[in-house]
């Protein structure tokens, strides 16, 4: 190959990381100020460019739940966490939407995984303390 030919290769994935980035960047923006549709179609794009890019999924799937579609959501954050396991804060995202359903034991398991992935994780420990008040103020009833 030409060395010529490569740096064009290589100048042309540049200039798409850059795209990806920027469209990151909009995204973000986007889902700050409530426009969460044009958040959702920039963080598509990113992900047309990268079908792997944890973060586009992890953001996509919460400007999905603010739109108040869960199903959509669930399904990013379940992508984002088999991408990227050890991320805790994902795992807690994922518990709050299963919470928000009902899903109690699941919202627990992933809490606990959480705190499985980052031990120290203050947000993870308050989640399990709030099952737990919860749980003592309910009557019992079987997960599963």
């Amino acid at each position: 190959m030409d060395p010529e030919e490569e740096f064009d290769f290589l100048a042309i994935e540049m200039f798409n990381v850059n795209l990806a980035i920027t469209r990151m960047s909009l995204a973000s923006i986007h889902a700050a100020e409530g426009k969460l549709d044009a958040a959702i179609e920039e963080y598509t794009r990113v992900l047309e460019f990268d079908p792997n890019l944890y973060l586009a999924y992890l953001n996509r799937g919460r400007a999905f739940w603010r739109k108040g579609d869960r199903e959509r959501a669930l399904e990013d954050l379940t992508r984002a966490i088999n991408l990227e396991p050890g991320v805790a804060i994902t795992y807690i995202y994922r518990g709050d939407l299963f919470l928000k359903q009902g899903n109690v034991a699941a919202a627990r398991r992933d809490y606990r995984k959480a705190l499985e992935v980052a031990p120290s994780f203050e947000m993870a420990a308050e989640r399990m303390e709030l099952l737990r008040k919860s749980r003592r103020g309910s009557p019992k009833r079987r997960e599963g």
